[in-house]
């Protein structure tokens, strides 16, 4: 049977994957001829080995996504750690102090702000579940070319190996460092943050009361995500030059400095993973569709890792993304239409640039030494923590759902 529309989705990771069973899952899509595509080799996930040092933090919102297609009860069987509050204060207060910002799930109605989870296990369960749709998946494929073929309204996706695949619709999915972004042409704009992300995990002293605390310090914020009974990963945003140097030091030598950035608010840490290093930036693309074509996730946005939402951002646009061709579809348009895209890229292109922009500003903000600046900032955090209306509101968006 011929199908009436073929949809390519390039990259395989969470979001790709995502979309790909959103679409493969969807009524209104079943005519639809659906590929993925990626680069790189399946990622496999083997839960009698250590916890991966890439987890995410999935929120409310994107879990209700990972339960309507079926998978959240898969993914939370084998692994998963669930943090019910969180605590934020600065380096200039104590961890209890009047300026620290609580965040405690039972204050709005709910039973948890969301789970740790790692990346592998998520994406190596989207992965099953894409065997049993019907999509086609392409592993080892890198796209080298993207042409317009106008006399058949489609576009021309070029491989390594000179192979093509026509579609109507390409789903740029391929993160940061997007091909299919850069051969279409789409500028972004961007600046690096003068920090690295050196992540590890460290066995607490304390319990960490299923919360995700963080710290504010000068040189950047350093956050603890818990992974079970006295464990946590370890997420501090430093300059790359202390984050190379500390990357060498012995693992005890590690976990003392570890302890005092944290501020002992779980005991002394003793690392117990390798360390990982993170460059990181800020990029937004200035637009999300062209003819045939639509960036979502970290293709399209790139955002600070303290407030843990790029994973949530992209679900999100998956979502959206494909509420949108499923309208189009109903309304017998074109989904290679740019008027066909526009919906989505008016949704989330607003709502993205708030979160990476708001998060931007307050990284700026917690890295000034100026007096002024930290008398405004200590001030601000106690005037939030007091104000019920606007911590509702924060939790509302950071968690993409309604309380």
């Amino acid at each position: 049977m011929n199908k009436k529309n073929t949809i390519v989705i390039a990259g395989a990771g969470i979001v790709g994957l995502v979309t790909a069973v959103l679409l493969g899952q969807s009524k209104v899509t079943k005519d639809s001829q659906i590929h993925i595509i990626e680069s790189d080799d399946p990622k496999k996930y083997q839960s009698d080995c250590g916890v991966s040092l890439r987890v995410s933090a999935i929120s409310v919102g994107s879990i209700n996504i990972l339960e309507k297609i079926a998978v959240w009860d898969k993914i939370i069987s084998e692994r998963a750690y669930r943090y019910s509050d969180m605590k934020v204060w600065d380096a200039d207060d104590e961890v209890d102090g009047m300026s620290t910002i609580k965040f405690e799930s039972d204050d709005f109605g709910i039973s948890e702000l969301g789970f740790i989870i790692e990346n592998p296990l998520i994406q190596s369960q989207l992965t099953q579940l894409i065997d049993s749709l019907d999509i086609s998946s392409h592993y080892g494929k890198r796209v080298t070319s993207l042409k317009s073929n106008k006399e058949k309204n489609k576009i021309v996706i070029g491989f390594a190996n000179n192979q093509e695949i026509e579609a109507d619709l390409l789903i740029g999915a391929d993160g940061a460092n997007s091909i299919t972004r850069k051969l279409q042409g789409i500028e972004i704009k961007e600046h690096h943050y003068e920090q690295t992300a050196l992540v590890t995990h460290v066995k607490c002293k304390k319990h960490h009361h299923d919360t995700a605390w963080q710290r504010f310090l000068p040189e950047g914020p350093i956050g603890l995500l818990p992974l079970g009974e006295n464990r946590a990963s370890i997420v501090w945003s430093i300059t790359p030059e202390q984050a190379k140097l500390n990357s060498l030091l012995r693992k005890d030598e590690l976990g003392v400095l570890l302890t005092e950035a944290t501020d002992y608010v779980l005991g002394d840490l003793e690392v117990i993973s390798e360390t990982g290093l993170f460059p990181l930036k800020y990029h937004h693309a200035k637009q999300y569709v062209t003819k045939n074509f639509a960036l979502i996730g970290d293709a399209a946005h790139c955002i600070h890792p303290m407030a843990g939402q790029g994973i949530n951002l992209g679900i999100a646009d998956a979502f959206t993304l494909v509420k949108n061709i499923e309208r189009s579809i109903l309304n017998g348009e074109y989904i290679g239409d740019i008027s066909s895209l526009r919906p989505y890229e008016r949704q989330r292109k607003g709502a993205n640039w708030l979160m990476l922009d708001f998060v931007d500003l307050l990284n700026k903000l917690f890295s000034s030494r100026l007096e002024l600046v930290r008398v405004f900032r200590v001030l601000g955090m106690r005037l939030f923590n007091k104000s019920r209306l606007i911590k509702h509101h924060a939790v509302k968006i950071a968690l993409g759902v309604n309380i």
